[in-house]
């Protein structure tokens, strides 16, 4: 299934990110997750392929950019394929990660042109 709408549908025009919830499933249980995710959550009921769907929708759209986001979006084992797969159709893509455990092997991910890594930072005193 294909997303048949004009690029340049006038609600389109000021979304600049699509955030993409690839997966629930995060080394963490922080209490104020506002996704509940955590270790025994999921991946949910996407394929990869429904993934990749959504991805060339968005660009068939003009959305000009992606974002992987969880839970903790590295722990999804086709983050790489999809970050690529939106690379290839020319969108940006930003993985937002709590960055609690970042792999060597990812940097070569990460430090491609139109990839961005985002993160939170909460400090240890609620005021």
């Amino acid at each position: 299934m294909t997303l048949a709408v004009e690029p340049a549908a006038e609600w389109l025009a000021g979304i600049r990110t699509l955030e993409l919830e690839i997966t629930g499933t995060c080394q963490l249980a922080c209490t104020y997750c506002l996704s509940e995710s955590g270790p025994r959550a999921t991946h949910g009921t996407m394929t990869p392929a429904d993934w990749r769907q959504v991805i060339t929708d968005a660009a068939a759209l003009g959305i000009p950019r992606v974002q992987l986001i969880g839970g903790e979006p590295t722990v999804h084992p086709q983050w790489r394929d999809f970050t690529e797969h939106a690379l290839g159709l020319g969108l940006g893509v930003q993985v937002y990660s709590n960055l609690i455990h970042v792999a060597w092997s990812w940097w070569d991910t990460f430090e491609r042109d139109r990839v961005t890594l985002a993160t939170s930072y909460y400090g240890d005193d609620e005021a």
